[in-house]
């Protein structure tokens, strides 16, 4: 199977983002994208860059596959509260006939359109879908670890009890297991070290040396990764300079 994860960036770079996802959508079996808005009106963008119906766009660019959106947001933009229903999350696009078990949400950090301390989405889940491939069980996660301005991707209280609560779902489910997304978290972190116990970083073993693309100015250059357990057979795993995003896509061939 091949798996792409990308912070999608709400579709700040949309004419790129959907040309890659389009041309990606032949050989790519599961897409997991962070940072997806969708609204059910007509209203096509949200605090002017960012792409308000981004979820049923990306559905019209991948008609092969069937899309799950799990918001856990409302009435938000990135600026601040907004006039017309919209909802933000995560997503996952998996390819037909790939047989889809049983997929969800799980909350790892606060609840649905809960606020923290005013400057940031303390409303965090973990999505997942449970495969079976040629009888073989897998599941697959993903999550968009929390933000807050002026901290970085340094260790915090409420990051190391999202990386536990990740852990605790991770040890409750069977099959081969793969954890991707955006954890906002930089290496060195015990938040990064607890979801690394029991499962191999490919970014670490593979030396990948930066996720971020040059839309992105800070110096942090980690945000980014794929976990995998040990029986999952890596065939190729890279993270090219794609430029579609302030971050760059992972791309993890596996079965």
């Amino acid at each position: 199977m091949k798996l792409v994860s990308l912070n999608i960036w709400a579709g700040r770079v949309f004419d790129p983002l959907m040309d890659f996802v389009s041309n990606s959508a032949e050989d790519t079996d599961i897409f997991c994208f962070q940072e997806v808005f969708d609204t059910p009106t007509l209203r096509k963008n949200v605090d002017d860059f960012y792409r308000a119906n981004l979820f049923s766009e990306l559905k019209r660019v991948l008609p092969e596959h069937d899309g799950y959106f799990a918001p856990s947001e409302e009435g938000y933009g990135f600026v601040g509260p907004v006039d017309f229903p919209i909802q933000w999350g995560v997503a996952m696009f998996v390819k037909r006939p790939i047989e889809i078990v049983r997929t969800g949400d799980t909350y790892i950090f606060g609840s649905y359109n809960s606020r923290w301390n005013g400057n940031s989405s303390s409303s965090r889940n973990l999505q997942y879908v449970c495969l079976n491939v040629d009888g073989q069980d897998y599941t697959l996660a993903h999550f968009h670890g929390l933000w807050k301005k002026d901290c970085g991707k340094d260790d915090l209280e409420e990051r190391i009890e999202q990386s536990h609560r990740v852990k605790e779902f991770l040890d409750r489910s069977t099959g081969k297991k793969v954890l991707c997304g955006d954890f906002n978290l930089s290496p060195e972190t015990e938040s990064l070290a607890i979801l690394e116990e029991g499962l191999i970083n490919l970014i670490k073993v593979q030396g990948i040396t930066t996720t971020r693309s040059s839309y992105y100015p800070k110096p942090d250059r980690f945000a980014d990764y794929v976990l995998v357990s040990p029986d999952v057979n890596v065939k190729q795993f890279e993270v090219p300079q794609i430029e579609v995003s302030d971050h760059l896509p992972l791309f993890l061939d596996f079965s």
